[in-house]
């Protein structure tokens, strides 16, 4: 009897090592800085990040998608979504999904942050927090927005973009946020 459980207990233990969630997964702070990815990676970094993706696809005339399922996620969902460019290999966007919802106040500064609002500011139909990173990349958090005097929103979905990508992905956030920003001030990573 002892024997077939030390047999059967590792197929058991199979499925929870599989869900542990790599130190990559998510964007943490550490004092003023930012710790995720730099957009700067290749598809191998990010395999040995995140792991394997559970599905791939090809959209518009030069994109791929790899969608991931890390940690405790229902079987139909997506925990991360990489976006490279085909033609060069680049890393154009990596997003993070959370069920349940999650308060990312950390993340978002309010010196270094500014809100937007879909269609526009006066009949706001959703909010995204926005934060200007090094290197032509922007932090979002969607669904997220926060207006002075008023508490931030929790969110499901941060996203890591190129901001020289940003149209072809938001475009009415494109439309709103200045052109040619400059690098933000503090040394985030």
């Amino acid at each position: 009897m002892i024997r077939r459980l030390l047999l059967v207990a590792p197929l058991l233990a199979a499925p929870l090592l599989s869900q542990a969630i790599p130190a990559a997964a998510d964007p943490v702070v550490d004092g003023s800085r930012l710790e995720w990815f730099q957009l700067t990676e290749t598809p191998d970094q990010i395999r040995k990040s995140l792991g394997q993706p559970a599905l791939t696809a090809d959209f518009g005339a030069d994109y791929r998608s790899w969608q991931f399922q890390i940690g405790d996620i229902d079987h139909h969902d997506f925990s991360h979504l990489a976006v490279f460019r085909k033609s060069t290999r680049t890393l154009v966007s990596i997003t993070r999904n959370y069920e349940p919802e999650i308060a990312v106040d950390q993340l978002f500064p309010a010196g270094e942050t500014t809100t937007y609002h879909y269609p526009n500011a006066s009949k706001p139909e959703m909010s995204v927090r926005v934060r200007l990173l090094s290197q032509d990349r922007l932090l979002i958090a969607n669904g997220a927005g926060s207006d002075a005097g008023r508490p931030a929103q929790t969110t499901n979905q941060v996203v890591l973009i190129r901001r020289s990508d940003l149209r072809y992905f938001f475009g009415w956030l494109d439309k709103q946020m200045p052109q040619g920003l400059a690098e933000p001030r503090s040394s985030l990573r």
